[in-house]
């Protein structure tokens, strides 16, 4: 509504959209909730249009149509470019030669980035990737050692640092290395589900299994690039393999928990004590069920099978003390600061 307020924009050349999970999540009601205040703002001639991958929710609107094959794999590209730039960034933002650094660096390539992404220049990105690589290897004192948090959490307030708080950058800048979490773990995710889904006999496919593993399959050779990229960044933590994160999770939870975040919270939080790191934090919209029942319903089971795991979650809303939130990871920052 901001933007729309704004006046910079022309009413009649522009939609609104949204992503859209549908079933138990909260924000099914959001293209309602936007729709309404649009009307009510007097910009009711603007389409509202759900982005999905699914079918739960459709909002199609005459005259817009998304051209999925020309986008789709320059989508996919950018999320793995900003996936790993994030995974230049954190380990570069707490052993920098200078302060601010790092954060300048990353503006930098993901202004850069922005003209390669309109014109579906994937080559460009990877070039520019390899650019970045050199100057975060350029800025980095690796003689500095830090203590390491890992983040999970639901889909909205683990990235949005206006929900959160601004938890990641003031873990940062208590000298943490914090491992974010990755946009391809969300984004491919589903596809390990429909193999979940066949084995289970959960609910019939929309195509045959054989079709999403082959594009599955293309999606991880294409990852494989951007790892063998990075690989000489020497903090440099790869993508997951998403079949085994499933895998480990199993071992907390049952794979059919696919509401949420689902078994995705136990795998990552498995993976971090695969990997040595033994803190983690949940961040989570309060109130939302699916996520609750899910992260602080594992608690018990991961403590069992990672005795070294130590975890906190945070729950957020409006009205959420940050004395009460920066208390808790003061105890925990506190804790993980002995171990280095």
């Amino acid at each position: 509504m901001k933007a729309l307020q704004s006046g910079k924009y022309n009413p009649d050349e522009i939609a609104v959209a949204i992503t859209q999970t549908g079933g138990q999540c909260r924000a099914t009601n959001y293209i309602s909730i936007i729709k309404k205040a649009m009307i009510t703002g007097g910009y009711d001639n603007i389409p509202v249009v759900s982005v999905s991958f699914g079918g739960g929710i459709v909002n199609e609107q005459p005259g817009f149509e998304m051209k999925w094959l020309k986008s789709v794999l320059t989508g996919y590209y950018s999320m793995l470019f900003v996936d790993a730039l994030s995974k230049l960034y954190y380990p570069a933002a707490v052993r920098e030669k200078e302060k601010g650094m790092a954060k300048t660096l990353r503006i930098k390539y993901l202004n850069m980035a922005k003209p390669l992404i309109e014109n579906r220049d994937k080559k460009g990105l990877l070039t520019l990737l390899e650019k970045a690589i050199d100057d975060f290897i350029s800025i980095l004192d690796p003689s500095i050692k830090v203590p390491v948090i890992g983040v999970v959490g639901e889909i909205y307030v683990k990235y949005n640092s206006f929900s959160h708080k601004n938890v990641v950058e003031w873990l940062v800048d208590q000298g943490i290395e914090v491992v974010a979490p990755s946009m391809y773990n969300f984004m491919m995710g589903e596809f390990v589900n429909n193999q979940i889904k066949k084995q289970k006999n959960m609910i019939k496919l929309g195509q045959p299994l054989f079709v999403s593993d082959f594009i599955f399959n293309l999606s991880k050779k294409l990852t494989r690039k951007f790892d063998e990229l990075c690989s000489k960044y020497p903090f440099y933590r790869p993508f997951s393999d998403l079949e085994e994160d499933a895998q480990n999770a199993s071992q907390i939870i049952n794979l059919a928990a696919q509401f949420g975040e689902g078994w995705l919270i136990p795998a990552e939080i498995a993976g971090f004590a695969n990997n040595g790191i033994n803190n983690a934090i949940s961040l989570q919209p309060f109130g939302c069920i699916a996520n609750h029942v899910i992260s602080k319903g594992i608690e018990k089971k991961i403590k069992k099978t990672y005795p070294k795991m130590n975890l906190l979650f945070l729950d957020f809303d409006g009205g959420t003390s940050e004395a009460n939130v920066l208390n808790r990871l003061h105890f925990m920052i506190d804790g993980c600061k002995k171990t280095i």
